[in-house]
C-alpha cells in the first residue's frame, strides 16, 4: 500500500515519520524544492512525545515526478490555503478504491469532497500537537486521538485500513459523524489559538490569567451557539472538555467549574505553542479565518451573534499586518 503525504510540516512530518518507522511505504510531496532536497539529503527528524527518530524519505516536488505511480492513500497535510490546489493536482494519481484525506485544522471535508468526490474524501479530527523546529525537524508536543470519517458516515475497507495505520501515531477510530468530531476539535483549537495568538504566550503561561480563562469560555460559548443553530451535535473532546456544560448557564457556579477545567488544559498542554502563534512569529499568515472565523461566518449565516470571535479575528489580522502588538494587554479589550 503506497501512501503519499502532501506537506511535511508539523502534522504531516510527524505522521510520515511514525508511519515510515512502522514499515509503511510513505512518500512526501513538498511544494518548495529546497525543502524536498533537504529532506532527501538529510532525512527527517522527529522528537518529543513518541521518542527520537530520524528517517529517510523519497520526496517529490512536481507531480510529473510521479510517473505512472498511483497511491492508495493521499494525505493532504498542507495549510488550508493550499488544500484546493493540492487536491486538484494529486487527484489523477489516486488508485482505484483509494482515499484522499484532509488533515488540517478546521472543517474542510465538504470542500475537499467538491474537488475529489464524496467517495474519496476523508476528514480527520487530529488529536495531537506538534511544532516545526526547522524544515526537516519537528517536535511532537502532545498525544491524543484521531477520528476519521466520510461525509455520509460510510465505513469502507480502505477507511478501516487507514484508521488502523494511523493508530501507530495515536489511537484512531472511524466515526460516523466526522463533522461533529471536527467541530469538537474546532472549539478547543479556536480557544487556544486565539488566546495565544493575541498574547504571544504559551498555554501554560496564559491560562493562569483569569481574563484568558473568561475569554476561553466565551469563545466556546459562541461556538456552541453556532453549532446549535447548524444542528451539529458536539461530542466531548478528550477526557475533560464537556462542552454541553457551557449550555447549562452562565453563572458563578458553572463558570467556576468551567474555569477549573480550562486550568487543567493549561497544565496538560503548558508547553504547547499553538499554530496561530507559530505563524505570527514566523511572519506567515495565520489560519484564524477557518478557526474562530468559522463561528463568525456561520454566525452571520444562521443569525447567531459572535462578538467575541469577531473581535478576535480582527485582532489577529491586525497583528498579522503589524498594526497591533503581541501582548497580554490585549485581553483587557474583552
Amino acid at each position: 500500500m503506497k501512501v503519499l503525504v502532501v506537506g511535511a510540516g508539523a502534522i504531516g512530518g510527524t505522521v510520515a515519520v511514525l508511519l515510515k518507522k512502522e514499515g509503511y511505504d510513505i512518500r512526501i510531496k513538498c511544494h518548495i524544492p529546497e525543502i524536498k532536497e533537504l529532506i532527501e539529503k538529510e532525512g527527517f527528524y522527529l522528537h518529543g512525545a513518541k521518542g527520537e527518530h530520524h528517517v529517510d524519505f523519497k520526496c517529490y516536488h512536481e507531480v510529473s515526478e510521479f510517473g505512472d505511480e498511483k497511491f492508495d492513500i493521499i494525505i493532504i497535510a498542507t495549510k488550508y490555503a493550499h488544500v484546493a490546489a493540492s487536491a486538484k493536482l494529486i487527484l489523477p494519481y489516486i488508485a482505484d478504491g483509494g482515499i484522499i484525506v484532509g488533515m488540517q485544522n478546521g472543517i474542510l471535508t465538504e470542500e475537499l469532497a467538491e474537488i475529489v468526490g464524496r467517495d474519496k474524501a476523508v476528514g480527520c479530527m487530529i488529536g495531537f500537537g506538534a511544532t516545526r523546529n526547522a524544515d526537516n525537524d519537528v517536535t511532537m508536543t502532545s498525544l491524543g486521538e484521531y477520528y476519521v470519517g466520510m461525509l455520509d458516515g460510510r465505513k469502507t475497507p480502505m477507511l478501516e485500513k487507514f484508521a488502523e495505520m494511523l493508530s501507530h501515531v495515536v489511537p484512531a477510530q472511524v466515526t460516523m459523524d466526522i463533522k461533529g468530531r471536527q467541530y469538537s476539535k474546532l472549539i478547543i483549537n479556536s480557544c487556544i489559538n486565539a488566546v495565544a495568538g493575541i498574547t504571544g504566550k504559551k498555554l501554560g503561561e496564559i491560562l493562569t490569567d483569569n481574563r484568558a480563562k473568561d475569554l476561553f469560555l466565551n469563545i466556546a460559548r459562541e461556538g456552541m451557539a453556532v453549532a446549535k443553530a447548524m444542528n451539529i451535535k458536539v461530542p466531548k473532546y478528550g477526557a475533560v472538555l464537556e462542552y454541553r456544560m457551557l449550555a447549562l448557564g452562565n453563572n458563578k457556579i458553572y463558570n467556576g467549574i468551567c474555569k477549573f477545567v480550562v486550568g487543567m488544559v493549561g497544565k496538560l498542554y503548558g508547553d504547547v505553542k499553538p499554530s496561530t502563534l507559530q505563524s505570527i512569529e514566523a511572519g506567515e499568515k495565520t489560519e484564524i479565518d477557518i478557526l474562530n472565523g468559522f463561528f463568525v461566518t456561520n454566525g452571520k449565516k444562521y443569525g447567531v451573534p459572535t462578538p467575541v470571535n469577531t473581535k478576535l479575528v480582527e485582532m489577529i489580522h491586525e497583528i498579522e499586518r503589524g498594526e497591533r502588538k503581541l501582548t497580554s494587554d490585549n485581553l483587557a479589550e474583552f
